[in-house]
Order: C-alpha cells, then structure tokens, then sequence
C-alpha cells in the first residue's frame, strides 16, 4: 500500500513540475505563432485557432509553436519550354502571396506549414506553361504586351483555380513574369530578321520621299515655264531674270555692306555693252 501511494506520489509530482515549468515563445514582427497542443496523458491536443501576435508567450512544455511569416513572400519558379512554334524559352515566373493575418491556424491546420509546395506549386507551373505555349516565339520576345497579358491570365487562373477553389487563406499579391529568351542562335536570328524589316522600312520611307522631291520638282518646272511664257520671255532671259531675283534676295538678307559682282550673258534682257564711242 505504502509503495501504491508512493507511486501516486511521483507520478502527481511529474505532472506538477510539467505544467508548471512553461515555456517562453518568442513571435517576431510580421509573424504569428500557431500553437500545436501535444498533451502527455490524457485530453485533446489540436491547433489552437487563435495565433500567438508579435512577442513573447508563455506555452505549456507540451505546446509546439509553429512560425509563419505573414508577410508578402516571393516563390521562383524557372521554365525551360516550347513556344506554339516549337521553339525552346527560358525565363523565371515569380508568385508573390502572404498569409491573411489572423488566419494562420487555418492553414496549418489543413495545409501544414509546406502549403505552398504541397498545394500550389504544380499547379502554378502548369498555369504559366500553358499560357506560355499559347503564344509564337516573336511575340514573347518583342512584343512588351504579352508579359502583360500572360501575367493577368495566370494570376486569374492562381486566384480562381487555387486560392478561391481550395479556399486557402491565401492573398495573392501578384504574378510576375520574367524576360522569355530563346536560344542564342534563335536571338541572332531574330535580330537580323528585324534588322532587315528595318532596312526595308527605311529603303521604302527614302523611295517615297524621292518621289515626293521628284513631282515636286516637276511641278516647279511646270510653273516656271508657264510664268516665263506669260512674260513673253526667251529661255536665256529667263535664266537671267530669275538670277537677278535670287540675287535681289541675298541683298535683302544679307548684312548693311556686301558686295555683288552680277555676271550677266550677252543674249536675252542683259545690259548691252559700254561703247567706246560718246
């Protein structure tokens, strides 16, 4: 009897230092703590549905306290694949999402602290592949719209599919989309081809403008001759008229003293020759 008792003794002793020998928790900034209970002997041990806040907390020695960053995080993701054209892409999808605060047992509870590998990776992956195949190699890597476009699809696909479907206490922030390369000889390639489409821009722009000069020149002429023959002027007269215009016009633009030497031919309107006779 008295060993039955002594038994009773330590065990109710055991149990006293246990309780009472708590721990000390600390919780950082922009963390919760998410509180296990693992009792020794009897009663129910759960996830407390209430986190710990930032600092400290007293937990039983029982207690297994489990951290979780609510802040924004980054997850990488990097992708070699094809294109629609069977051409090889590089790049790196990046999904940015945080924990709602005050939610974080929830997702301990039925996720475990690994719920981004466990439930969205895969199926982040398979949303940025399949949206990258939809496009021709090209327009992933020149045309600065369908980052845009690609990135609004799959963070649709991630919000739907994945956070509103599982209902995981999940904010996605955002999906971003890095620069699609092609293979180096596929770049050289590409480079070339839009030198060329450049070249043949500008060889078109150079054509158009040389006809413009060319009509306009025509119409010049046109015009010229038809002043000329309203005067009644030969072609030499012509000539030296208007050659006395321009040179009226660099008179009356140019500075208080200058001095014109006129060079005039012997046919049409020019001065007639000084006589030696009086």
């Amino acid at each position: 009897m008295r060993g039955h008792m002594s038994g009773v003794r330590g065990i109710v002793l055991a149990v006293g230092v246990m309780t009472t020998a708590n721990g000390c928790v600390a919780v950082e900034a922009g963390h919760e703590g998410v509180l296990v209970e693992q009792p020794f002997f009897f009663g129910h041990g759960g996830v407390d549905p209430v986190p710990a806040k930032t600092g400290r907390v007293n937990v039983a020695p029982t207690t297994k306290v489990i951290d979780v960053d609510v802040r924004p995080i980054q997850y990488s993701e990097h992708f070699d694949i094809i294109s629609s054209e069977n051409a090889p892409v590089s790049f790196d999808a990046f999904l940015i999402a945080n924990v709602i605060e005050g939610r974080s047992p929830e997702l301990i509870s039925k996720y475990g602290p690994n719920w981004y590998q466990n439930n969205m990776k895969e199926a982040f992956r398979t949303f940025v592949r399949e949206e990258v195949q939809r496009y021709p190699l090209f327009q992933l890597t020149t045309d600065p719209t369908t980052r845009t476009k690609l990135q609004d699809a799959i963070s649709r696909e991630v919000q739907a599919k994945l956070i509103e479907k599982q209902n995981l206490p999940v904010r996605l922030n955002r999906v971003v989309v890095g620069s699609i390369l092609p293979p180096k000889g596929v770049v050289e390639q590409t480079t070339q081809t839009i030198v060329q489409e450049q070249r043949k821009i500008t060889m078109v722009e150079f054509q158009k403008a040389e006809e413009a000069r060319e009509k306009a020149e025509r119409q010049r002429g046109i015009a010229d001759r038809a002043y000329r023959e309203s005067l009644g002027l030969t072609a030499p007269e012509f000539v030296d008229l208007r050659r006395i215009e321009v040179q009226k016009e660099i008179v009356q633009h140019s500075p208080s003293a200058l001095t014109v030497i006129m060079g005039l031919e012997r046919v049409g309107i020019n001065m007639p020759p000084l006589s030696a006779e009086k």
